[in-house]
């Protein structure tokens, strides 16, 4: 089974796509932060990385720096 992270700031939004995904048979990850994104990802691994650009703290695009720096 495919594990989806999940970083979005806005509750409804994230409950949104967790709920459409789980669903299809996915199991996700969520974090409401950059920053717990990046630790989240580093830990677990996930296939796929749903990214907000505007989060609080870092950026989405600065975090995927971040992790594709480390890939």
């Amino acid at each position: 089974m495919s594990l989806i992270l999940i970083v979005e700031d806005n509750d409804k939004n994230l409950k949104l796509v967790r709920d459409v995904l789980q669903v299809k048979g996915f199991s996700t990850l969520e974090a409401g932060t950059a920053e717990d994104g990046i630790k989240l990802a580093r830990e677990h691994k996930p296939d796929l990385i749903l990214m907000d650009i505007h989060l609080p703290g870092i950026s989405g695009i600065e975090a995927l720096k971040v992790l594709r720096a480390e890939a």
